[in-house]
Protein backbone atom coordinates (compact mmCIF):
# COMPACT_ATOMS: atom_id res chain seq x y z
CA UNK A 1 0.00 0.00 0.00
CA UNK A 2 1.31 3.40 -0.90
CA UNK A 3 0.53 6.59 1.04
CA UNK A 4 0.11 9.73 -0.99
CA UNK A 5 1.00 12.88 0.88
CA UNK A 6 -2.03 14.74 -0.39
CA UNK A 7 -4.34 15.66 2.49
CA UNK A 8 -8.00 16.34 2.02
CA UNK A 9 -9.75 19.16 3.83
CA UNK A 10 -11.53 16.62 6.05
CA UNK A 11 -8.28 15.30 7.54
CA UNK A 12 -8.18 12.13 5.47
CA UNK A 13 -5.18 10.84 3.57
CA UNK A 14 -5.26 9.18 0.20
CA UNK A 15 -3.92 5.61 0.02
CA UNK A 16 -3.36 3.46 -3.01
CA UNK A 17 -4.03 -0.23 -2.66
CA UNK A 18 -4.71 -3.13 -4.96
CA UNK A 19 -7.81 -5.28 -4.84
CA UNK A 20 -9.11 -7.90 -7.24
CA UNK A 21 -12.23 -7.40 -9.34
CA UNK A 22 -14.28 -9.91 -7.33
CA UNK A 23 -13.82 -7.91 -4.10
CA UNK A 24 -14.50 -4.61 -5.82
CA UNK A 25 -17.70 -6.06 -7.34
CA UNK A 26 -18.85 -6.85 -3.79
CA UNK A 27 -18.23 -3.23 -2.81
CA UNK A 28 -20.24 -1.96 -5.80
CA UNK A 29 -23.01 -4.46 -5.08
CA UNK A 30 -23.47 -3.74 -1.36
CA UNK A 31 -22.42 -0.18 -0.52
CA UNK A 32 -25.84 1.36 -1.23
CA UNK A 33 -27.68 -1.43 0.63
CA UNK A 34 -25.61 -0.45 3.69
CA UNK A 35 -26.80 3.17 3.31
CA UNK A 36 -23.33 4.38 2.41
CA UNK A 37 -23.14 7.52 0.30
CA UNK A 38 -19.79 6.55 -1.22
CA UNK A 39 -17.68 3.49 -1.93
CA UNK A 40 -15.08 4.99 0.38
CA UNK A 41 -17.53 5.08 3.30
CA UNK A 42 -18.42 1.43 2.73
CA UNK A 43 -14.77 0.37 2.59
CA UNK A 44 -13.99 2.30 5.81
CA UNK A 45 -16.92 0.65 7.59
CA UNK A 46 -15.86 -2.77 6.33
CA UNK A 47 -12.29 -2.26 7.54
CA UNK A 48 -13.49 -1.07 10.97
CA UNK A 49 -15.86 -4.03 11.26
CA UNK A 50 -13.25 -6.57 10.28
CA UNK A 51 -10.61 -4.98 12.51
CA UNK A 52 -13.08 -5.17 15.40
CA UNK A 53 -13.75 -8.80 14.58
CA UNK A 54 -10.04 -9.63 14.58
CA UNK A 55 -9.53 -7.66 17.79
CA UNK A 56 -12.40 -9.50 19.47
CA UNK A 57 -9.95 -12.16 20.62
CA UNK A 58 -8.23 -9.45 22.64
CA UNK A 59 -11.26 -7.32 23.45
CA UNK A 60 -14.10 -9.35 24.90
CA UNK A 61 -16.53 -6.39 24.65
CA UNK A 62 -16.70 -6.21 20.84
CA UNK A 63 -18.23 -9.53 19.86
CA UNK A 64 -20.67 -9.78 22.79
CA UNK A 65 -22.17 -6.41 21.81
CA UNK A 66 -23.01 -7.78 18.36
CA UNK A 67 -24.50 -10.90 19.90
CA UNK A 68 -26.48 -8.87 22.46
CA UNK A 69 -27.83 -6.56 19.75
CA UNK A 70 -28.88 -9.52 17.61
CA UNK A 71 -30.48 -11.31 20.56
CA UNK A 72 -32.42 -8.17 21.57
CA UNK A 73 -33.81 -7.93 18.05
CA UNK A 74 -34.81 -11.60 18.06
CA UNK A 75 -36.42 -11.21 21.50
CA UNK A 76 -38.35 -8.10 20.40
CA UNK A 77 -39.73 -9.96 17.36
CA UNK A 78 -40.65 -12.94 19.54
CA UNK A 79 -42.38 -10.72 22.11
CA UNK A 80 -44.40 -9.01 19.38
CA UNK A 81 -45.50 -12.38 18.00
CA UNK A 82 -46.41 -13.65 21.47
CA UNK A 83 -48.35 -10.47 22.26
CA UNK A 84 -50.36 -10.79 19.06
CA UNK A 85 -51.14 -14.44 19.85
CA UNK A 86 -52.09 -13.65 23.45
CA UNK A 87 -54.43 -10.91 22.25
CA UNK A 88 -56.05 -13.28 19.75
CA UNK A 89 -56.48 -15.94 22.44
CA UNK A 90 -57.91 -13.37 24.90
CA UNK A 91 -60.52 -12.32 22.32
CA UNK A 92 -61.52 -15.95 21.67
CA UNK A 93 -61.65 -16.68 25.41
CA UNK A 94 -63.76 -13.58 26.00
CA UNK A 95 -66.20 -14.73 23.35
CA UNK A 96 -66.36 -18.22 24.87
CA UNK A 97 -66.94 -16.86 28.39
CA UNK A 98 -69.76 -14.62 27.17
CA UNK A 99 -71.45 -17.54 25.38
CA UNK A 100 -71.10 -19.66 28.54
CA UNK A 101 -72.48 -16.89 30.76
CA UNK A 102 -75.43 -16.32 28.42
CA UNK A 103 -76.39 -20.01 28.19
CA UNK A 104 -75.76 -21.22 31.77
CA UNK A 105 -77.23 -20.06 35.03
CA UNK A 106 -74.15 -19.99 37.31
CA UNK A 107 -74.38 -18.41 40.75
CA UNK A 108 -71.50 -16.30 42.12
CA UNK A 109 -70.57 -18.74 44.93
CA UNK A 110 -70.26 -21.67 42.50
CA UNK A 111 -68.20 -19.49 40.17
CA UNK A 112 -65.77 -18.51 42.95
CA UNK A 113 -65.41 -22.15 44.04
CA UNK A 114 -64.76 -23.17 40.42
CA UNK A 115 -62.12 -20.44 40.09
CA UNK A 116 -60.27 -21.69 43.20
CA UNK A 117 -60.50 -25.31 42.03
CA UNK A 118 -59.18 -24.34 38.60
CA UNK A 119 -56.25 -22.43 40.10
CA UNK A 120 -55.27 -25.51 42.11
CA UNK A 121 -55.68 -27.81 39.11
CA UNK A 122 -53.58 -25.57 36.85
CA UNK A 123 -50.85 -25.49 39.51
CA UNK A 124 -51.00 -29.28 39.82
CA UNK A 125 -50.56 -29.86 36.07
CA UNK A 126 -47.92 -27.10 35.90
CA UNK A 127 -49.95 -24.94 33.49
CA UNK A 128 -50.30 -27.64 30.84
CA UNK A 129 -54.07 -28.06 30.97
CA UNK A 130 -55.60 -29.89 28.05
CA UNK A 131 -59.12 -31.03 27.24
CA UNK A 132 -58.08 -34.55 28.25
CA UNK A 133 -57.02 -33.43 31.74
CA UNK A 134 -60.20 -31.34 32.12
CA UNK A 135 -62.35 -34.37 31.18
CA UNK A 136 -60.42 -36.51 33.72
CA UNK A 137 -60.86 -33.80 36.35
CA UNK A 138 -64.62 -33.56 35.74
CA UNK A 139 -65.00 -37.38 35.74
Amino acid sequence: MKENNQNNTNGKKRYTFRVNDEVMNLVYKWYQDDNCATLNEFIEKAIRFYAGYVASEHNQNYFPNIVISTMKSIMRDSENRQNRNLFRIAVELGMLMNVMAATHDIDKDALEKLRGDCIEEIKRVNGTLSLDTAVEWQG
